[in-house]
């Protein structure tokens, strides 16, 4: 039997011969066609572009035949119109307090004291996130911060997982400062 390498070796060695042959033209004297002797002269369809040494004018440039360009405002300026729409985008953006985003839950039980002892506890760890207490009947939940994304949660919760195990990642509604 014919090892696996031998015969891929051969496999190789037959399509190297065929692609010499296709190369050097053997493969197509067999055939009548000049492919390969094909010459034409292309040159008279190429486009000649010619160089001139003049220098050049400091004159305005001119849009329309006889009517130069002129510097200013534009005739079909929509700044103003655009400033409107774009303050009114602002204002409305204002008014909107709340937005779909996520907390890290670091606490769920009936005990008021370790809630409030977790809470206590990651706002040591991070003075500059908010941790919330959401009693929802029989349950303490505490929940630390108000992230607009996983990616942002998911790096606090890194961060807290070590001092609190049972931590997780909820979807919350939250606040926008």
């Amino acid at each position: 039997m014919i090892s696996y390498r031998v015969f891929v070796l051969g496999i190789i060695c037959v399509f190297v011969g065929i692609l010499e042959s296709c190369v050097s033209g053997k493969a197509a004297s067999k055939t009548t066609s000049n492919v390969g002797s094909f010459k034409d002269d292309v040159s008279a369809y190429r486009p000649v572009y010619t160089v001139s040494n003049e220098t050049k004018s400091t004159e305005t440039p001119v849009s329309e035949p006889g009517k130069p360009v002129t510097k200013g405002k534009p005739v079909g300026d929509i700044t103003q119109k655009l400033d409107v729409i774009l303050d009114t985008i602002a204002n409305t953006n204002k008014n909107i307090r709340f937005a779909q985003g996520y907390r890290v839950q670091i606490y769920s039980g009936n005990s008021s004291d370790e809630a409030n002892r977790a809470r206590d506890r990651s706002y040591t760890l991070f003075p500059d996130i908010t941790p919330h207490i959401v009693y929802v009947q029989p349950n303490f939940r505490v929940k630390v911060g108000d992230f607009i994304d996983r990616l942002e949660a998911q790096r606090v919760y890194v961060a807290l997982k070590a001092e609190f195990p049972t931590a997780l990642i909820v979807p919350e509604r939250i606040e926008i400062r």
